[in-house]
């Protein structure tokens, strides 16, 4: 039997949102919410049924089904992967079979919501693309996936990033194991795999994503993001006190990126000044991060808070630039208007249109103004979470 934990972080986009998306800079970090998958293999027994079992809890979805089902489908010779990988064809695949085993498996399971046939089409896509792809043995066997995430779906804190890193690295580290290698932790060209099958997975679901997502997720720390490139990361944690504030507004990626690039294409020069100054703010801030990376254990008191001021009037800059993009919401406007009056900063975090705002909160603030600023905002039907930045990237769980 082959047992397992893996998890990834969620990140947080301090600034250059939508910009990075046409290849501006962004900078972007893990936090300290994570999302864990339990994999389990057991060896084929002639007395139990084989199926594969997958239990998604946050979005109810616990699917099972006979696992020749998926393997005469996907690994026989009727399937010509090198002919689906070069037309490009592997969703399409997928997207067929989940609608045919969800019309043919256990009564047990429901009819399936659309979060959920995006979340299927996920795993069995990056379950069919990694074993072909690292040479899995796709034996009759019972497999039981277990996801869960402390991560709210669809509010701009890289869930389906984090879920799609998880996944990435479940079959990857599967693969090594079933070589019977040891393999304790990932290594630097593993996880250079793991985003890239991420990445390839997000784009099922947000069609034409920036790659910053995959790339904390997979990497962790503090990232600058540049030509849809990963460009630098700070190796430490920086000790910034954020708040972050859920709108409860849920909203698609997807749609706010369509939103952005829509009034880009209708307005081009006027939008893409937008992006470049966007950039440059991005550039500006990452200077300033840099800055505290080096001296943060030297820093003084004159010091930390020259740097929440230059963040401060950088996160109004950027929070400004965005609302130019049509892509804020009233909601994330009321955060950064409560924040204004305690003379702390705050912006949209993620694509905007609900989801996340976050706060920078002075460095020398007390514990009773935190709270006494959380209590308004709660009584405003807000949800506060105190986040560090930086931290781990994706790992096997010992």
């Amino acid at each position: 039997m082959i047992e397992f934990k893996i998890s990834a972080p969620g990140k947080i986009i301090l600034f250059g949102e939508h910009a990075a998306v046409y290849g501006r800079t962004a900078v972007a970090s893990s936090i300290n919410l994570r999302t864990t998958v339990k994999f389990t293999e057991r060896c084929r027994s002639q007395y139990l049924r084989n199926i594969i079992k997958i239990e998604f809890p946050d979005i109810k979805l616990s699917f099972s089904f006979p696992f020749y089902v998926f393997r005469n489908h996907f690994f026989s010779d009727n399937f010509d992967y090198p002919s689906v990988k070069k037309n490009n064809q592997l969703y399409s695949c997928v997207s067929d079979f989940i609608d045919l085993i969800k019309d043919s498996t256990d009564k047990s399971n429901n009819e399936i919501t659309k979060e959920q046939k995006l979340s299927l089409q996920a795993f069995f896509y990056l379950f069919v693309y990694i074993a072909y792809e690292e040479c899995i043995n796709v034996k009759e066997t019972s497999l039981h996936v277990h996801l869960s995430t402390e991560l709210k779906v669809g509010t701009g804190l890289g869930s389906s990033a984090s879920f799609a890193v998880c996944l990435s690295a479940c079959f990857l580290h599967w693969s090594i194991l079933q070589k019977g290698n040891q393999h304790c932790t990932f290594n630097k060209d593993e996880l250079d795999k793991i985003s890239k099958y991420a990445l390839n997975c997000e784009k099922i679901m947000h069609e034409s994503p920036s790659g910053i997502d995959n790339s904390v997720c997979t990497y962790g720390s503090v990232i600058k993001f540049q030509q849809k490139k990963l460009v630098d990361m700070l190796p430490h944690m920086l000790n910034l006190k954020i708040l972050l504030v859920n709108t409860n507004i849920i909203r698609s990626t997807k749609d706010q990126v369509e939103r952005a690039a829509r009034i880009k294409n209708v307005y081009p020069d006027i939008i893409n000044p937008i992006l470049d100054c966007i950039g440059d703010v991005s550039q500006n801030a990452w200077e300033v991060f840099t800055e505290m990376n080096k001296i943060a254990d030297k820093a003084t008191e004159a010091m930390e808070d020259y740097w929440f001021e230059k963040l401060s009037v950088l996160m109004n800059m950027n929070q400004g630039l965005l609302i130019s993009l049509d892509v804020t919401h009233p909601r994330l406007e009321m955060i950064c208007a409560m924040a204004f009056t305690h003379s702390y900063a705050a912006k949209l975090t993620g694509a905007g249109g609900g989801g996340y705002a976050y706060v920078l909160l002075p460095p020398d603030i007390e514990n009773e103004s935190i709270d006494l600023f959380s209590k308004e905002l709660k009584e405003n039907d807000f949800d506060v979470t105190i986040i560090k930045l930086g931290g781990s990237g994706v790992k096997i769980e010992h």
